[in-house]
Parts: C-alpha cells; sequence; structure tokens
C-alpha cells in the first residue's frame, strides 16, 4: 500500500515572481530575508550573468517526521554537476525564452545584472530509496538569492527563505526530482523576466 505525505505549508504562502518584489518564482513557504536596495533598481539592465549555483555547503536535512537515525541521503559529484547544468539551462530558458530583450552572458561587466544563487539545505519529504512513496513535490530549499551590478558588485537584491520544489503528487523517483528542479529552475528565469519588464 502507498504512503501518502503530506506536507503542511507555512500561513501566509504567496508565490514568487512578482509578488513581494522577489525574483524567483516557486510557493514560498518562508521567508528570511528579503531586502531591495532603495538606491539601485533593475532599470537599464539587459544583460545577464547566470554564476555557477553554490551548492559548496548544502546540507541534506530529513524532515521531521522521519527519524534522522534512520535518515541516509548520497550525493554524488555527478549528482551536482547535472543540478548547476540544469540550473543554469533552466533560468537561462525562462530568462530569454520567447523573447529577445535580454542576453546572458558569461562575464560580469557594466550593464550586467549578477544572478548568484546558494541552496543553503534541501529537505526531501521521504527516503531517498523509499519507491512506495508518494509526495506533494519533492521537497523544500532553503536558499539565497542575490542580483548584483555586474561592474560594481553593489547589492541589489536579496532573498534568503524556503521554497517548496514541485506542487504536484508524485511517486519518489530520482526523475520526477529532475523534472521539478528544472521547472523551478525555469519559473526562476522567467520570474526574473518579468521584473526586469517591470523595470525597463
Amino acid at each position: 500500500m502507498k504512503k501518502i505525505i503530506l506536507t503542511t505549508l507555512a500561513a501566509g504562502v504567496f508565490s514568487l515572481g512578482l509578488a513581494g518584489q522577489s525574483a524567483i518564482a516557486g510557493e514560498i513557504l518562508t521567508v528570511d530575508k528579503n531586502f531591495a536596495s532603495p538606491i539601485i533598481s533593475l532599470s537599464g539592465y539587459n544583460k545577464v550573468y547566470i554564476e555557477d549555483l553554490d551548492l559548496s555547503h548544502t546540507k541534506i536535512i530529513s524532515p521531521p517526521w522521519i527519524d534522522k537515525d534512520s535518515f541516509h541521503w548520497q550525493v554524488t559529484d555527478s549528482n551536482l554537476a547535472h543540478l548547476k547544468r540544469r540550473f543554469k539551462e533552466g533560468v537561462e530558458k525562462g530568462l530569454t525564452e520567447n523573447n529577445g530583450r535580454y542576453e546572458v552572458v558569461g562575464k560580469e561587466g557594466k550593464g550586467v545584472l549578477i544572478v548568484d544563487v546558494e541552496i543553503i539545505s534541501f529537505m526531501p519529504y521521504a527516503l531517498q530509496n523509499d519507491k512506495e512513496a508518494t509526495i506533494k513535490g519533492s521537497g523544500e530549499f532553503h536558499l539565497s538569492v542575490q542580483l548584483r551590478d555586474g561592474k560594481t558588485r553593489s547589492l541589489i537584491h536579496i532573498f534568503e527563505g524556503t521554497i517548496a520544489i514541485g506542487s504536484d503528487y508524485q511517486p519518489n523517483t530520482s526523475m520526477e526530482r529532475v523534472k521539478d528542479a528544472k521547472n523551478l529552475f525555469k519559473g526562476w528565469g522567467k520570474g526574473l523576466r518579468k521584473r526586469l519588464d517591470a523595470a525597463n
């Protein structure tokens, strides 16, 4: 018999994108920081440099309904490289799809907006090898997103909080996790494009 794992979302959930002046997309569970510079706006940026996804200090934590002693999650270097690649591809696709206004460039510089994302932790909703589980999305990312000026590296916007990865009930498989991450990253690119459109 399949187990169904339900998750309770925090009160006052709202979607990222234009809501709350955030630059990413997904379902927010908690917000720790959400600051936009009163001095520097997103006006005038039509080039974007996407830094490598920072996974250097990412922790994988157990959800409260799974005993910590029985929780094990193995991540290979290949998994990390794949996630970084999916991140860049997804954000770029969401940012540039059906819209030629923004160019993704390979380095920082004048008129370039830097996108810097760090995943602080990942909380999956089930054990990695629990093939009988049906879960609502893949889990949660606690992350930090910074938008900076490409010449001065001055901070334009910072968001830190926890977001849901996926929203549909699905089997607990690596294929579904990849699909959820891909959709989330593309949504971030779309959210950033909307903010840039609004500023320009």
